[in-house]
C-alpha cells in the first residue's frame, strides 16, 4: 500500500533500483516547483532528449541516466552512454546542456573516477544529482571539479 501512495504523491515506488524513469520524475517535480517550464522527451538534431527545460530565457537540455538490475558496473556503463547520448545531441550553441543521475553509491563510485577531470567544464555540461528524497542539484560546469572532489570525500554507504 505504501507504494501505492508514493506513486500517488508522484515519488518513485520503493525499490532498491534507482531507475531512469524515477530520476526523471523526481527532475522534473523539483525543476517544475523551481519555475521551469518542462517538457520530457524533446526532438532535438540527433535525436531526443529526456528532459527540455525553460527559466528566464535559458534553455537546458539533459539527458537521463538510472540504474539497472545488473551488477554495479552496469552504472559506469549508462553513465558514460548517458554522456556519449548528451554530445551527440549538441548541436544548439545557445542551449546548456545536462546530465542527470541518481546520486546513490554506485553512481559515487563512477564519480570518483572523474575526480580532477575538467571536461564537464570544458564541455559546459551541468551535472545534476537527484536522490530519492526529491532533493536535486545543477551542478554549474564551472563548479564540477568542487562537486567531484566532494563526492571523492564522501564514505558510501
Amino acid at each position: 500500500m505504501e507504494d501505492i501512495r508514493r506513486q500517488i504523491r508522484g515519488q518513485a515506488p520503493s525499490s532498491d533500483v534507482f531507475r531512469e524513469r524515477d530520476v526523471i520524475s523526481i527532475l522534473v517535480r523539483y525543476l517544475r516547483e523551481n519555475d521551469w517550464e518542462v517538457q520530457v522527451e524533446i526532438q532535438v538534431k540527433g535525436g531526443k532528449i529526456d528532459i527540455g527545460a525553460e527559466k528566464e530565457g535559458k534553455i537546458l537540455l539533459i539527458e537521463a541516466k538510472g540504474e539497472d538490475r545488473g551488477p554495479g558496473g552496469t552504472a559506469e556503463m549508462n553513465f558514460q552512454v548517458g554522456l556519449g547520448q548528451l554530445m551527440m545531441r549538441m548541436k544548439q550553441k545557445e542551449a546548456e546542456y545536462g546530465l542527470a543521475f541518481p546520486l546513490t553509491n554506485n553512481f559515487k563510485r563512477v564519480l570518483r573516477k572523474y575526480r580532477e577531470n575538467f571536461a564537464f567544464e570544458k564541455l559546459g555540461i551541468y551535472l545534476i544529482p537527484v536522490t530519492r528524497d526529491g532533493t536535486c542539484q545543477l551542478i554549474s560546469p564551472n563548479n564540477a571539479v568542487k562537486f567531484l572532489d566532494e563526492i571523492a570525500k564522501m564514505k558510501l554507504t
